[in-house]
């Protein structure tokens, strides 16, 4: 047995006993596992400004929590945490924050999400479950390595010098040193700002190793990880076999730790470039032969990324990596299958409500086990860190169940939703009006995004990024196909078509590279790069406006 067999040994016991058999066995009663969950993080907090102002020391029951506690957002708690900002304890938490989580602010300000001691112990918990199952599915994955995105967790530090930035970052900071010798990225590469220069790095690391895993939450940067690789592929071959890397693709205040562990191996190179002859391209499937599995998020408007993957990586299996957001860890996939995850019944305390109520002040909040099969509904968190029936903006389905305990899928964001003479577009409709398109016609483009444009009548306008020109005929073609598909997903979008109330769309092919640059922005923005999710449907009427338009084409008035 290699050492590396008896440390995943090890470490699959250890994860079991530490995480994965608890989850597993509250599977079976969801509900006691949830009431247990609430009342410790309230009991645990009841001496706190917000605790004491909600009565959470005589809170005994579920009932007793949403008698005596509103649902909330991200305004309504903003002023507690504006106080944890400023370094005052036991406002929302009787703990003191370790660091405060930046949301990716891609849409209005920076959202700051505590993380208290409690907290990052839920949310590993999540972590360490769905590390588990894949240790499982992989015997030998430690016999390589392991290629994991992070995030910077140290963006800047607040006015009482508590740091904000990335869970993800924080998470690899904290690694057990027996453990990062299987990571393949130096934790400063989480620092990195310069999106081309990170891909670069990323690369030079993991294309020297026997890569068995990758994890990321985004399959855009996967491909964008692949392209970069076809791009690159010489002078990082050449890398590798001279050791370190080119001093010139360097800031001169760059970090020893990005290039440290990067020797000279000309054997490795040999193999590389023996791909990159044969196939006239180097490709990941080339490159890590080995890999076994890929962990990315699956659901929402991720399949039309997805779809791309097989022909960069072969078909290597894709496990979702589970409903999580800075504010928590919502569903844990257990299988390859579907983009599904169990509600993480065991990391915080969730509640739920139907998709139509959501405006209701009369709307019911339902616990896990009161869910119905295929309906959708809007999720509220409780934390340890200090989000109380927290409304995250998420529309979920259940899709499954595993034991007792609703399997859910994310669908949208809650504002992902366009309707301005009552169509009620929604971006999941959007994603799948473009999978068809692709799928049914052969186009292939890099990013799309659709957003109103105001006219007489109004309209959707697509801006759509193509490697290559397509000309006008197989333009109007794309346009008119999206068109039809969207009125197939969408019964009032055909309808408000019909009567001229909705115009015919617009596409508008940007030049290549307008998408890589809106990443840059988003990620000098604070946004973490692996999370920078493009939207399919946007509901800002700017969106695309700082992009250069090289082409457009509209449908004629008439056209159906």
């Amino acid at each position: 047995m290699s050492v590396a067999t008896g440390l995943q040994g090890l470490l699959r016991l250890w994860l079991r006993h530490s995480s994965a058999q608890h989850f597993d066995d509250s599977t079976w009663r969801p509900e006691v596992a949830q009431r247990d969950k609430l009342l410790e993080i309230v009991h645990r907090n009841a001496d706190t400004v917000y605790g004491r102002e909600h009565g959470f020391a005589t809170i005994r029951s579920i009932a007793d929590y949403q008698g005596r506690v509103p649902a909330s957002d991200y305004d309504r708690l903003s002023p507690y945490v504006e106080r944890m900002v400023r370094g005052e304890p036991s406002v929302l938490t009787a703990e003191r924050p370790l660091l405060f989580a930046t949301t990716s602010g891609t849409t209005g300000r920076a959202k700051y999400i505590p993380v208290t001691p409690s907290y990052l112990r839920e949310y590993s918990h999540g972590l360490h479950v769905h590390s588990y199952r894949m240790l499982s599915d992989i015997p030998d994955m430690l016999e390589g390595r392991i290629l994991v995105s992070s995030s910077n967790d140290d963006e800047g530090r607040t006015e009482a010098g508590i740091p904000h930035g990335a869970i993800s970052g924080y998470l690899t900071r904290r690694q057990p040193s027996a453990l990062r010798r299987f990571y393949v990225l130096p934790y400063e590469l989480c620092r990195v700002k310069d999106v081309e220069l990170k891909y670069y790095l990323t690369l030079r690391h993991a294309l020297a190793a026997d890569v068995r895993c990758i994890v990321t939450p985004n399959p855009s940067s996967l491909l964008l990880l692949a392209q970069r690789m076809g791009e690159h592929a010489e002078e990082l071959i050449g890398d590798i076999r001279r050791g370190g890397i080119d001093p010139a693709r360097l800031p001169e205040d760059a970090e020893p730790g990005l290039v440290a562990g990067l020797r000279a191996d000309p054997q490795r190179a040999d193999r590389l470039e023996a791909c990159l002859r044969e196939r006239g391209a180097l490709l990941p499937r080339d490159a890590w032969p080995e890999l076994r599995m890929i962990s990315c998020w699956k659901g929402g408007t991720m399949p039309l990324y997805l779809r791309g993957l097989p022909a960069y990586f072969g078909d290597v299996p894709v496990r979702d990596l589970g409903y999580m957001a800075s504010e928590g860890r919502g569903a844990t996939p257990l299988v390859n299958s579907g983009a599904g995850g169990v509600v993480s019944i065991t990391s915080h305390f969730f509640e739920f409500v139907p998709e139509g109520q959501r405006d209701d002040p009369a709307r019911t909040f339902l616990t896990c086990e009161q869910l119905e099969p295929d309906c959708a509904y809007y999720v509220y968190f409780t934390t340890s860190g200090g989000l109380y029936r927290y409304d995250i903006n998420d529309l979920v389905r259940v899709v499954d169940y595993y034991r007792h305990t609703p399997v859910i899928q994310f669908v949208r964001k809650g504002e992902g939703i366009s309707s301005i003479t009552g169509e009620k577009l929604t971006e999941s409709q959007v994603t799948a009006a473009l999978v068809e398109v692709v799928e049914r016609h052969g186009f292939e483009f890099a990013h799309a995004t659709a957003r109103v444009e105001w006219g007489d009548p109004p309209c959707y306008a697509l801006f759509c990024e193509v490697s290559s020109a397509w000309g006008s005929e197989r333009s109007r073609h794309f346009i008119t196909e999206f068109d039809r598909a969207l009125a197939k997903y969408n019964m009032e979008y055909e309808g408000k078509r019909s009567s001229r109330r909705l115009g015919p769309p617009a596409l508008k092919l940007v030049r290549p590279g307008s998408y890589t640059a809106l990443r840059q922005r988003r990620v000098a923005e604070g946004a973490p790069e692996a999370q920078v999710k493009i939207p399919h449907l946007s509901p800002n009427m700017n969106f695309g406006t700082d992009f250069e338009v090289v082409a457009e084409y509209r449908l004629e008035a008439a056209a159906r």
